[in-house]
């Protein structure tokens, strides 16, 4: 270590770091809870976790845009054919009584 080699060290890759999105679920937000509750008893009757029926992120972003047709829910992140087909009219109707 005397200036008489060269001393090479290799840095590993770490894995990527997952990103923050900055978004907390909503506090208080009625049609957001309702929104969540109806997600967790179509999960129960269908035996499968709440989030394979909705994210967190596409149930704020309903809570949030308040969709009316089932166009309009078609928009929203997370809301493809099988599950407009499968849940839209029921979470359009939870949303409409908010």
């Amino acid at each position: 270590m005397r200036g008489e080699a060269k001393v090479e060290i290799a840095l590993v890759p770490q894995g990527r770091k997952r990103a923050k999105r900055g978004e907390a679920n909503p506090v208080g937000d009625p049609l957001f809870e309702a929104l969540r509750v109806l997600r967790r008893a179509l999960a129960e009757e269908a035996g499968v976790p709440p989030y394979v029926i909705f994210h967190d992120a596409t149930l704020r972003e309903m809570a949030a845009m308040r969709p009316t047709t089932r166009q309009q829910l078609s928009q929203i992140t997370g809301i493809g054919s099988r599950k407009l087909d499968a849940y839209g009219d029921t979470f359009l109707e939870t949303i409409r009584q908010y």
